[in-house]
């Protein structure tokens, strides 16, 4: 895949706004008004939008009244969301694909579950990254609140986010705002220009945008880095500093003739703890990390619309949008879970007595009597980098990576009459290239043993050790002068003794990934009113298409170590090994891959007016994914009734599916990372692998309402319903060690006898010895695509706004909008004839061992604006419902123990252990935003935000950055400032 064939087609997006930009000049400049006739949820032309298609409107007003938000922190609020992305969240093992994307998930049910449209058209492939809308030219968003797949095919399930682009804009308009953000690098920032322009039978519109977020790291909010007793989940037992098992022989060998934890530990800020009888240095990785990436966002999109001859129209727009986080941070080093023999985390790696740093490391830890007997040291708990930073990278001394997306797309379409009946008709094509390129780097193997034995360096020649440009690696702590993040001095460091840069950074390798999905879709649609039949509510309108949508995946590796196919064992050059971990002490590896994926549709939709009260629309879509996915039909009903001429009634009833993507059915997988319950929330890698034989999953859904509506009151009330059977999903990292190794400090010992044991490699090259093997021992959890178990949800959903006149000469609105989740069942989760998970209901709790992830009971909107003559003001609170942590408590050790654990802690019997309780009952988050907006002469327009204004920081939650991304905001109270200028 070469660059050019990557990144040539951003070419094709900006010739289309240059074609187009010249056909509109050619043409005499005056306004004209296009209706829009069709709203999401129905092809057929002339839509009302009072029918019982339950979708819920933000206009452009709205928006700037709020601030003008992100689509993001739209997203965010929206109360029938679930949990999305957005923020950087590369804890989250649903991220770890996209960082730095966002997402938007209706009722919970997964982003890939809600379609995202762009003009009525698909924004992408598969799931879609929101932050690449083109924010600066969307007029408004219509969210359909319903299964939809019927109408648009696969991944409509949860409903549909249409983000629909500014009509007939006429002129000139600049704009931007500033947001400052407590302790971020900069604040966020934005500018943008919109250009239109409106003739007797066309229209034209550009806008472009750049988008600026600054890093805001962890430890500018204090609450994130909590000591070890108060919140584990952010430190680990493989520390830095290490301890250390002292052996007579080289390279491990002999006999142990001692132990010790390196010194300084607590100087640079780690835990002296235990594991079981074991001490040790937790090291917390946290402060090395970012609350929120610097990133980067560019957008420019086009769109021209014409009259062509007396009854057609023609349409095309064009978008090229990056997203791109050039410095990426993450821990300073992973901690090992392969070695030179195989997979393991304990022991695997030996530290010769020659290595410059050995004698002050036993002189430091009291063992200075053993210099000269001893001739090696073993590498007990421990990362080659951690308190002291990377020395490379800058900063606070994280690892530094990059993430880059982009997506070209360009749709047109050509509308109009047929001339036959007065049947309509509209042939639409849309391509889409959606490119990743993702940098993570790592440690490898083999450099790593030879640099402890001091044949590292990029400039090492020979065999005799710290010689001829050969180095050694010191991987004890009198290597480093203080831990970077926290600001703290090392008083045991020996400058003597450092690590050169040039060595440590000839330790790494930058896994480059880079990925091209390219998307093609083909619609025809016809629509009408049939000729020969009429209701006595009216005309019956009918529509009926097809689809053909193809989608081509490529991913490039462009490192040889990080391909599997090029370097499968932990030395570079050979293929032959007891065990193909690759050649990284911690990630996995990927290959080169090319997929494809043909699906054909046809679908018919009809509305019929049965009475002048009395509305219902019909919908019928057939499928057909063909291999072993196999066809699928979805049919829909959806029935309004004005009882009366303030009050209707609507209802709907249907199925909805979504096809595996083509990742879903690959037989190669990727690796991510996931905190393991099971291993004391240690994190572990996961190798996510797809399946060939997967099949489609399948929705059915109803909902039952009430729309109320008087002059001044307009408010809704549903009931809905999603019952979802064989949803695609892989078999959780934490729900296979769970069931393997239950949960636990990871000193409890495991199940080696469990029938998903295969899922999991153990260190000591994968032995499990049942009363023996720990939690702690596991090294990596294979997480298998599947047909999981069956969800079933419930809920309602409720909106109001009233309007009170003349209020000191001015108009009052006041209302919110809520969604009250009733139950979200999980059924028993089953997995190559074990069950690895039983039945919950997960409402109330976060399920952050568990699928779906957290679920609060309720979320809502609430508001108070007040309008003036060119001043308005706007009250709005934010209300997300708390959870409870299903895990229940957990323990820490503080001394030596064999029977910590949480059974042993209620009752007291446990030796040297403490339970811990932090986040267990998470609180509710409110906030409450203030923004003035100040409409002034010449078409000049202020507003002014006070975001989270009573600066409500997040609830505890026992995750690695002790709050949940879920419900609570981390940037507490922000400052929003911008400006708006139409010429």
């Amino acid at each position: 895949m070469k660059g050019h064939y990557l990144y040539g087609a951003s070419a094709i997006a900006v010739a289309a706004g240059l074609m187009v930009a010249g056909a509109a000049q050619a043409q005499e400049t005056k306004a004209n008004t296009v209706d829009e006739v069709v709203v999401t949820g129905s092809f057929i032309q002339g839509t009302p939008k009072d029918t019982a298609i339950p979708v819920a409107v933000l206009n452009q007003e709205d928006l700037e009244k709020r601030g003008s938000p992100s689509i993001l922190d739209i997203i965010k609020t929206l109360p029938i969301s679930g949990p999305v992305l957005g923020d950087s969240n590369q804890f989250s093992t649903n991220s770890q694909g996209r960082n730095g994307g966002g997402t938007i998930n209706i009722r919970g049910l997964g982003a890939q579950r809600t379609l995202v449209l762009l003009n009525g058209k698909r924004f992408a492939g598969y799931q879609a990254d929101t932050n690449l809308l083109p924010e600066s030219a969307i007029g408004r968003v219509e969210v359909l609140k319903d299964g939809a797949a019927a109408t648009y095919g696969s991944d409509a399930i949860g409903g549909v986010a249409n983000f629909i682009t500014r009509k007939n804009f006429s002129g000139i308009e600049v704009g931007g705002d500033y947001r400052y953000v407590p302790g971020s690098d900069g604040g966020d920032y934005n500018a943008n220009i919109l250009y239109g322009w409106v003739g007797d039978n066309s229209n034209l519109m550009i806008s472009a945008a750049y988008k600026h977020r600054g890093q805001l790291a962890n430890v500018e909010r204090d609450w994130v880095t909590a000591p070890y007793t108060t919140n584990p989940s952010g430190w680990s037992v493989l520390g830095q500093p290490g301890a250390y098992t002292i052996r007579s022989g080289a390279n491990g060998g002999g006999s142990t003739i001692g132990f010790a934890v390196d010194a300084n530990c607590t100087a640079v800020g780690g835990f002296a703890g235990f594991s079981g009888a074991t001490p040790a240095c937790y090291f917390s990785y946290i402060p090395f990390d970012n609350i929120v990436e610097e990133q980067d966002q560019y957008q420019l999109y086009s769109e021209f619309n014409a009259d062509v001859g007396d009854s057609s129209k023609f349409h095309v727009e064009a978008l090229y949008t990056q997203t791109s986080q050039p410095d990426y941070r993450f821990s300073p080093g992973y901690p090992p879970t392969s070695g030179p023999n195989g997979p393991g985390s304990v022991n695997v790696y030996s530290v010769a007595a020659s290595n410059p740093g050995f004698n002050t490391f036993l002189t430091q830890t009291g063992n200075g009597a053993l210099i000269g007997t001893a001739q090696s040291a073993l590498a007990t708990l421990w990362r080659p980098l951690g308190a002291g930073g990377n020395p490379t990278t800058g900063g606070r001394g994280g690892q530094s990576g990059s993430r880059k997306y982009e997506e070209i797309r360009i749709a047109a379409d050509l509308s109009g009459d047929t001339g036959f009946y007065d049947i309509g008709y509209q042939l639409g094509a849309t391509y889409i290239r959606e490119l990743q390129d993702q940098q993570t780097t790592d440690i490898l193997i083999d450099r790593l043993q030879r640099s402890l034995n001091g044949l590292g360096g990029p400039g090492c020649t020979g065999s005799t050790p710290g010689a001829n440009g050969c180095q050694y690696f010191n991987p004890f702590s009198n290597a480093y002068a203080g831990n970077p993040a926290l600001g703290l001095t090392n008083p045991g460091f020996v400058s003597t003794n450092a690590n050169s840069k040039s060595l440590v950074a000839w330790l790494f390798d930058r896994q480059k990934f880079r990925a091209q999905q390219d998307t093609f879709v083909f619609d025809a649609v016809l629509n009408g009113q049939l000729p020969v039949l009429a209701l006595p509510g009216g005309d019956i309108g009918w529509a009926a298409g097809a689809q053909y949508r193809k989608v081509t995946y490529l991913q490039q590796i462009d490192s040889p170590f990080y391909n599997a196919d090029i370097t499968p064992c932990p030395v570079e050059g050979t293929s032959t090994c007891a065990f193909r971990t690759g050649p990284y002490i911690f990630l996995g590896q990927n290959k080169n891959l090319r997929l494809e994926q043909s699906v054909y549709a046809v679908f018919g939709e009809l509305n019929l007016p049965i009475t002048d009260s009395l509305n219902a629309q019909l919908a019928l879509r057939f499928e057909d994914y063909g291999g072993q996915t196999g066809s699928t039909t979805n049919p829909q009903a959806r029935v309004k009734w004005q009882a009366l001429e303030w009050l209707a009634l609507r209802g709907s009833y249907g199925t909805s599916f979504r096809g595996p993507t083509s990742a879903n059915v690959a037989p190669t997988g990727t690796t991510g990372l996931s905190g393991i319950s099971a291993a004391g929330n240690n994190f572990k890698s996961v190798d996510f692998f797809g399946n060939p034989g997967i099949g489609p999953e399948t929705a059915t859904t109803y909902s039952v309402g009430a729309i109320f509506q008087t002059d001044a009151l307009t408010a809704t009330l549903d009931y809905w319903s999603y019952d979802l059977q064989d949803q695609i999903t892989t078999v959780p990292a934490n729900v296979v060690a769970t069931a393997v190794a239950g949960v636990g400090n990871g000193s409890q010992t495991v199940n080696c006898a469990s029938g998903v044991r295969y899922l999991i490699t153990f260190n000591n090259s994968n032995a499990c010895t049942q009363g023996v093997t720990v939690g702690n021992d596991i090294a990596r959890v294979r997480s298998d695509t599947t047909n999981g178990p069956g969800i079933k949800t419930t809920g309602i959903d409720a909106d109001v706004d009233y309007r009170f006149d003349d209020v000191f000469g001015g108009e009052v609105h006041i209302g919110g909008n809520v969604s009250y989740v009733l139950n979200f069942e999980q059924e028993a989760f089953r997995f190559a004839g074990v069950t690895v998970s039983g039945a919950y209901d997960a409402v109330g709790f976060t399920n952050y061992d568990r699928l779906p992830g957290t679920i609060p009971q309720w979320r809502g909107q609430f508001y108070a604006d007040y309008n003036l003559d060119i001043h308005n003001v706007r009250w709005t609170m934010n209300y997300v419902d708390g959870a409870t942590d299903n895990r229940g408590p957990t323990t820490v050790q503080t001394g030596a123990s064999t029977n910590c654990n949480v059974a042993n802690a209620t009752a007291g019997t446990a030796t040297n252990c403490k339970l811990i309780t932090f986040g267990l009952e998470q609180d509710a988050f409110i906030s409450h935003d203030l923004t003035y907006r100040l409409q002034l002469p010449n078409d000049l327009t202020l507003t002014a935000t006070v975001f989270n204004l009573l600066d409500t920081e997040p609830s505890e939650a026992r995750i690695e950055m002790s709050y949940d991304p879920f419900i609570g905001n981390p940037l507490g109270r922000t400052f929003k400032v911008g400006v708006r200028k139409k010429f």
